[in-house]
């Protein structure tokens, strides 16, 4: 939790509590479970408790305030064109996690719906249990949701599920987190028509499986043809081939995303560069789209 952070499309973090449950693949290589861990935390899994973040609320209503650890980032929300601060809610977890206990996420609810003055971003790979989770609370109109896409079997199934709670909540913008992305991807026009935003991701750190270019185009495209604001975050561990930096660790990676040695139609030469040196870059350009957020 920090008043700044890292992650690109955001301007800080608050964590009511930390802890989860991997519930799909995209989970396999969890980077805050590994965070945890390394503080010798056992906070995951199912029945695990949580640990509760005493200094959330407290952090909140910092930054609602304008108030900051850091004095540059004071002046961050000025650079958005509505001056609002973006502000990701559970980046170490999942907000409607169900193993949370109903007084846990209500508080965390109850503050950040009071926060009128944040843009906030709330991240799950629970769709399905956000409702029950509300239990008739309202959604703040200064709140957005995105849910965890990883591969076209999740779309399929949590897309149409998104867009039928932002009618039903009146959510004011809905995206997809599409981190890690593990395979190809169609996002058909009758959902892009009512997504706001979709990032696109790599991804890093130990065990990291790698991404193929043709995955991030292809969603470039459809995300241009239905002018959706489209943000690429990462490519991760692994990056395209880039004759000016010569590398002889070279593997081809097929646009099915299994690693062949024989070079099969549609693969894309790759490299394991490492996050920072792979960078973000897609074809020499940086997309940083963002939806278009009005409050009130």
């Amino acid at each position: 939790m920090a008043d700044r952070t890292t992650i690109e499309w955001t301007d800080a973090t608050v964590n009511f509590w930390w802890g989860c449950t991997k519930v799909g693949p995209g989970c396999d290589h969890c980077y805050a479970e590994t965070w945890s861990k390394r503080t010798g935390e056992s906070i995951w899994g199912a029945s695990v408790p949580r640990r509760k973040i005493k200094s959330a609320v407290a952090t909140i209503y910092r930054l609602q305030n304008g108030a900051s650890w850091w004095a540059a980032d004071a002046e961050i929300g000025k650079l958005h064109p509505n001056s609002r601060r973006r502000v990701f809610v559970q980046s170490m977890s999942d907000l409607f996690d169900k193993e949370v206990p109903d007084e846990w996420f209500a508080e965390a609810w109850d503050a950040t719906s009071a926060c009128t003055s944040l843009d906030i971003q709330i991240v799950t790979k629970r769709v399905s249990l956000i409702e029950k989770r509300l239990n008739g609370r309202v959604w703040p109109s200064h709140a957005g949701l995105i849910i965890s896409i990883v591969n076209q079997e999740e779309a399929d199934r949590d897309i149409p599920r998104l867009i039928e709670l932002k009618r039903r909540l009146c959510i004011p913008w809905i995206g997809l987190s599409m981190e890690p992305l593990l395979g190809a991807v169609t996002l058909r026009p009758e959902w892009l028509v009512h997504l706001n935003w979709v990032i696109v991701g790599g991804e890093s750190g130990s065990g990291a499986r790698p991404m193929h270019p043709d995955w991030v185009r292809t969603l470039l495209a459809q995300c241009a043809a239905m002018d959706v604001p489209f943000l690429f975050k990462q490519w991760g561990e692994y990056g395209p081939y880039d004759p000016e930096r010569p590398q002889c660790h070279v593997f081809w990676l097929g646009i099915d995303g299994h690693v062949y040695g024989v070079i099969p139609d549609g693969a894309a030469p790759m490299v394991r560069w490492g996050k920072k040196a792979a960078g973000r870059y897609l074809d020499g350009v940086t997309h940083d789209g963002y939806p278009e957020v009005v409050c009130g």
